[in-house]
């Protein structure tokens, strides 16, 4: 008698049951329990620390993924379908949350606050908030802890600003400045890029923008009817709230990765004393500092334009003044698509700043830094690999050749790219899109980029619970 085969559906629930118990062997082991929902977002806490391990987040990543799996398999197609492109409501809810600072007021009732109460601080209709935090709620963002009575949870208090109500109000202009940055980055999300997203089919259907690379024919700049790249957009003066909660969002992106995922794969501590780092686009500067707190027996430039070097001088000023004084850090205004003006550069560092362009502007910047580079010049690209969704040879021959590169097979029936669990590669891209006609690249894609422009890849490393590669390359 033949032993029936394992279903789909079993083998997808021994995926979910298996890694379950393994984090909690783990959690046990470490006489700490995992994370509560229910409970604020503490970055300090034990727990939190424990559910960056390694070995956690492979088993948490198995458990999305085989979760997403088995809910799309088993939910009615219809309804999983409007699930999906009901999406846009959950992201309006978060706007309006963010925007009405609902995390804020929240955080002074631990357990929780009527919304006639909420509404008497924002000045929004308590039916309405009910309507958008039950939504909320109903995805695990905030909790309604009795009929009309809601709380910050752990994912919801990750946006905290961790402002004061009447200090956002007294001045709502710098609202996001100093902060943490994610409250940032969601309402940078759910204001600009959700708007361009509207446009996104618009544009690429259109015969002439459609096919073009331009960054001024990017959905978004549809969307505001502007004819500049959204970079000069942000600096126009109507547009300087936009500016600084950018400049925080990109500071607030550091949170999708572990603390300090900077430092654990390229060796900073290799480099001899007084090499110069050169943090390409750098923003405010916000990644250097890491480097700097670990590595101050090197020196640094950051470059980025001008409005933004400003906001950086005022970050580098609060945060760590003395690297400005003693000249261990210069912040300077370049534009990338220009000739680099050191020679003498140690590493390159270009973090999320080649999903920022197409093919065509990408390969111009590279080009630009190779031209500067000596012999000895590393080129540091921390960026997503995005990788297929089913398996292909041509990729894992890749793979292969470059060490740090391949990555484990999910058991089976897990998608390749582990579905849900990596859906954040392919939103990224696609927000890139949106924003700056952009794009996130597959593997293949980098090594054709970099050939191109004269540089060679020659080792990935893989940071455990970090949705970025750092992609090391040489002067080929």
């Amino acid at each position: 008698m033949s032993i029936p085969a394992v279903s789909p559906l079993r083998q997808l629930a021994n995926i979910i049951s298996d890694s379950v118990d393994k984090i909690d062997q783990i959690c046990q082991s470490a006489k700490c329990d995992y994370p509560s929902l229910d409970a604020p977002f503490n970055p300090g806490s034990p727990s939190e620390g424990l559910a960056l391990t390694p070995e956690v987040i492979q088993n948490a990543s198995l458990i999305v993924a085989a979760c997403s799996q088995l809910s799309s398999t088993v939910n009615i197609p219809a309804l999983s379908l409007y699930d999906a492109i009901g999406g846009f409501h959950v992201a309006s809810a978060l706007r309006a949350a963010l925007e009405s600072n609902t995390v804020e007021i929240l955080r002074q009732s631990p357990n929780g606050l009527k919304t006639t109460e909420i509404a008497a601080i924002n000045g929004m209709d308590p039916t309405r908030i009910a309507r958008l935090l039950r939504l909320l709620a109903t995805h695990h963002i905030f909790a309604e802890v009795e009929p009309d009575v809601f709380k910050n949870n752990r994912l919801s208090s990750l946006m905290d600003t961790l402002k004061s109500v009447d200090e956002i109000t007294a001045s709502p202009e710098n609202k996001h400045v100093d902060t943490p940055g994610m409250s940032a980055l969601i309402e940078h999300t759910g204001d600009e890029v959700f708007k361009g997203s509207a446009f996104m089919t618009d544009v690429l259907l259109d015969p002439v923008s459609g096919h073009s690379e331009a960054p001024e024919h990017a959905p978004l700049c549809v969307a505001f009817k502007t004819n500049k790249p959204s970079w000069e957009w942000y600096e126009e003066p109507e547009n300087a709230f936009r500016l600084k909660r950018f400049a925080a969002a990109m500071a607030g992106s550091a949170k999708l990765d572990p603390p300090n995922a900077i430092l654990q794969g390229f060796n900073w501590a290799e480099l001899p004393a007084n090499s110069l780092v050169v943090d390409v686009g750098g923003g405010i500067g916000h990644t250097t500092l890491k480097i700097v707190q670990s590595n101050p027996n090197l020196k640094y430039i950051v470059q980025d334009r001008p409005p933004v070097v400003q906001q950086a001088t005022e970050f580098w000023k609060a945060n760590n003044p003395s690297a400005l004084e003693t000249g261990t850090v210069k912040l300077i205004a370049h534009d990338f698509f220009t000739p680099q003006p050191d020679n003498k550069v140690a590493v390159f560092l270009c973090r999320m700043v080649m999903h920022d362009h197409g093919r065509n502007t990408a390969a111009a910047i590279l080009r630009n830094l190779r031209s500067a580079a000596s012999s000895d010049t590393k080129l540091l690209i921390v960026d997503q690999i995005v990788p297929y969704a089913c398996p292909d040879k041509n990729a894992l021959a890749i793979e292969e050749n470059i060490p740090g590169a391949k990555q484990p097979v999910p058991p089976k029936p897990l998608l390749t790219n582990l579905g849900k669990a990596n859906a954040i590669a392919y939103l990224g891209d696609l927000q890139m899109y949106v924003g700056l006609n952009g794009e996130e690249r597959t593997l293949g894609s980098f090594l054709e980029l970099t050939r191109s422009t004269g540089w060679k890849i020659i080792k990935v490393f893989t940071i455990p619970g970090s949705m970025h590669k750092q992609i090391l390359a040489i002067p080929a």
